[in-house]
């Protein structure tokens, strides 16, 4: 909206010594970003010390939209209307205008940027002991990548090494705190996929070049574990504190489901070991760490996350299932996600004690239909996201109809097989009725297709050789055969 874009220009690029009153100034304490190679803004900083009792004291900085992005303005409209920012290949579609997602409220090195702060002393089985909040000001003492941080603590690169010297330490206590962190969260059964996601690479002209395993790192767990523990602490805060918010819940999975799931694993030779009402993420993560490496892993996996419910946001406080987590909400990412700037502003105002019985009143009348409508948001991004995505890869593979490719039953139906093809990451589908030497028929419990001459059987999971029949880019989807059955037939 050009009023929003015009409001956005009026702030700015730097902040203004009126900004800095009553903020605490963390501007001498090193602080460093740590991003993907092409991410534009930054909008979470870290600084961590050890401390003299062996604790660590871990801060987790995050841009302070709210200060910025006032509720009732141009930008607060425009900011709930998209109610997040869209990320495809090539490009990404901001929640923000670009002065403030890329400017003003990225968390850029060497320039003073405005923070809402959530410090942490950490003890060493990862329990938080004490916490504060703060308005804060850092100026971030480097823009670091997942890459070069992985270079210095998992490679020993000594030419990365050699170029920050200086925050060497600091990246080593990063890990140190991570080792915690990551074992208390598994001590409490939090589930862990951490199964590899593809990563399209596009040529100059946008087109896909090649489709490769993204790599997950211990840079990006670092990260991924410094946000989940503030996110967490900041949760805690507000629901022991009453404050009307946002959380990001995630509930028990339906019993039926469960049980229907656990059917299924049983003819592969797994079990959750318990009745389907009694399940805790602890159950799921023991089944996770048995099949991994297996051949069934992917394809249970995605079995397993339909069983569970799909995490959601909503004023009542009811933990998070997959995380096994008792409090937990969005606090880290107001630059691109509408619910962490409401955290932002109710976490604001219930500290500096701006809350009457009105404001408490309108909050609580307001915020499911926030946490509505930012939920159908999320799910609509993500459905644009994967329809770019499938379109890119069907584009992609129109030039290698007649080839053969390795591949894993990732789903079966009365249609047929669904494939995902080991080298590119791609899925198309074995139609049934190209599967021509016998009359096959879906048992669907067991998730199979079994011929009624042959009684052969092709199950979720199974490694299957395929050949690339049709590439229809109007339906986005590729046609594949079974290579056996086309040379049978």
């Amino acid at each position: 909206d050009p009023a929003a874009v015009e409001e956005a220009r009026r702030l700015g690029s730097q902040v203004r010594e009126r900004d800095l009153r009553n903020r605490t100034d963390f501007r001498e304490w090193p602080t460093v970003t740590i991003d993907g190679e092409h991410a534009r803004d930054f909008d979470d900083a870290i600084p961590i010390e050890r401390l003299a009792n062996g604790n660590y004291w871990l801060g987790v900085h995050i841009a302070d939209v709210a200060h910025y992005v006032r509720e009732g303005s141009a930008l607060d409209e425009e900011a709930y209307e998209r109610a997040t920012s869209v990320y495809f290949p090539e490009r990404a579609v901001h929640m923000f205008p670009s002065e403030l997602s890329t400017g003003l409220c990225s968390l850029n090195p060497h320039v003073d940027r405005l923070v809402q702060s959530c410090l942490m002393e950490i003890d060493r089985q990862g329990t938080v002991l004490q916490y504060e909040l703060h308005d804060g000001v850092i100026n971030s003492s480097e823009r670091m990548t997942y890459t070069d941080v992985n270079a210095m603590l998992t490679e020993r690169d000594p030419q990365v090494t050699a170029r920050y010297q200086s925050l060497v330490p600091l990246f080593e206590r990063m890990r140190e705190l991570f080792e915690v962190l990551n074992r208390r969260r598994h001590r409490r059964g939090s589930i862990d996929f951490d199964m590899k996601e593809p990563e399209i690479v596009l040529d100059d002209e946008g087109m896909v070049e090649e489709i490769i395993a993204l790599e997950r790192n211990v840079a990006h767990r670092i990260i991924e574990e410094f946000m989940l523990v503030a996110n967490e602490t900041v949760a805690q805060h507000l629901s022991d504190n009453e404050v009307p918010t946002l959380y990001r819940i995630h509930e028990e999975p339906d019993p039926l489901k469960v049980e229907q799931f656990e059917e299924f694993i049983g003819t592969l030779g797994y079990s959750l070991n318990v009745a389907p009402d009694e399940v805790t993420p602890r159950h799921f993560q023991k089944l996770v760490e048995r099949m991994r490496g297996t051949p069934e892993e992917k394809p249970i996996a995605f079995l397993m996350l339909r069983t569970m419910q799909k995490a959601r946001y909503d004023p009542e406080n009811i933990g998070h299932f997959g995380l096994a987590a008792s409090s937990y909400t969005h606090f880290t990412s107001p630059i691109r996600r509408y619910p962490d700037l409401v955290v932002h502003r109710t976490l604001r105002e219930s500290r500096h004690r701006l809350m009457d019985q009105e404001r408490i009143e309108q909050l609580d009348e307001d915020m499911p239909e926030v946490a509505g409508h930012t939920s159908e948001r999320e799910r609509r991004a993500d459905d644009a996201e994967r329809e770019l995505v499938q379109w890119k890869k069907v584009r992609f593979m129109a030039d290698k109809v007649g080839d053969e490719f390795e591949g894993y039953v990732t789903g079966v139906s009365a249609f047929g097989l669904y494939i995902e093809l080991i080298e590119h990451f791609v899925e198309g589908m074995v139609h049934v009725s190209t599967m021509a030497d016998d009359y096959y028929r879906f048992v669907e419990k067991a998730h199979l297709l079994k011929g009624e001459n042959t009684g052969k059987v092709y199950r979720l999971g199974d490694r299957v050789t395929v050949q690339v029949i049709k590439v229809d880019m109007e339906r986005r989807q590729v046609d594949l055969g079974l290579a056996e059955v086309l040379k049978r037939v």
